[in-house]
């Protein structure tokens, strides 16, 4: 009886083992229930996210700590930051030392017509199209009753000898210039005038005076930068500008 009954236990516990190894399957038609059923497998959707949880933790925890970025992948965006911000603030940095450097209003002349041109052409590819003007300036011409020039010495002392003895008569001598080692008997805003003069001294008996053109009636002009920055001043100052002119701080 015993042995019957071990017999059959052992012809059980075969017969369990075959069905959960699945070789029962096409004869018994029933497939076996545990962790080797390929077919549940089969049937769960996205099995490729199941994950396994550590001991003692939670899927609420398990969640946030997925969502959390790696200190390592938050690291380079941040230098990208940081090296993005350093242009931006030496920018800001230059351009407040500029502002803090005033513009100032320079100017050079005043030049002929001829010698203003040179200068306008030579700021053309140093400044900004219109940060500079050009002012022209009329001038009032100045004439001169005079006599000489007397290059001979003596000749010159007597001159000067013979104009001291006329009473009240005033007259200058020219030193420097295109009418050097001459006598000025008078200066004149207009040419008419001169003429008069030279009318009124023939009478006294001087002969050999005349009427001399200093400087005819004409413009001058000026090269005018009203908004020198610091850098616009250093170049400006580089310049070589015609009669050995330069840029200096405006008149008015």
């Amino acid at each position: 009886m015993l042995r019957s009954l071990v017999l059959a236990l052992l012809i059980v516990n075969l017969g369990f083992f075959a069905w959960t190894h699945g070789w029962l399957k096409a004869w018994a038609g029933m497939p076996a229930e545990g962790q080797r059923e390929p077919q549940r497998l089969s049937a769960q959707l996205h099995a490729e996210q199941i994950e396994v949880l550590q001991p003692g933790d939670t899927a609420q925890n398990h969640a946030l700590r997925r969502r959390a970025p790696p200190a390592e992948a938050a690291s380079p965006p941040d230098r990208a930051a940081s090296a993005a911000e350093a242009p931006s603030a030496a920018s800001s940095a230059t351009a407040q030392q500029a502002a803090a450097t005033p513009a100032l209003c320079v100017e050079a002349g005043p030049f002929k017509p001829e010698d203003a041109a040179a200068v306008d052409k030579t700021l053309r590819p140093l400044l900004q199209a219109g940060s500079w003007t050009r002012q022209s300036i009329a001038i009032g011409g100045q004439w001169m009753v005079y006599m000489g020039p007397y290059n001979d010495e003596e000749l010159y002392d007597r001159k000067v000898t013979e104009l001291k003895r006329i009473k009240g008569l005033n007259f200058d001598e020219v030193r420097n210039g295109t009418y050097a080692r001459g006598l000025s008997l008078g200066r004149f805003a207009s040419e008419a005038d001169a003429e008069t003069r030279l009318g009124g001294l023939k009478q006294r008996g001087i002969r050999t005076a005349r009427v001399v053109t200093i400087r005819p009636a004409g413009q001058v002009h000026y090269l005018r930068v009203a908004q020198a920055n610091e850098s616009m001043q250093v170049t400006l100052s580089g310049l070589k500008l015609p009669q050995g002119k330069s840029f200096t701080a405006c008149r008015s």
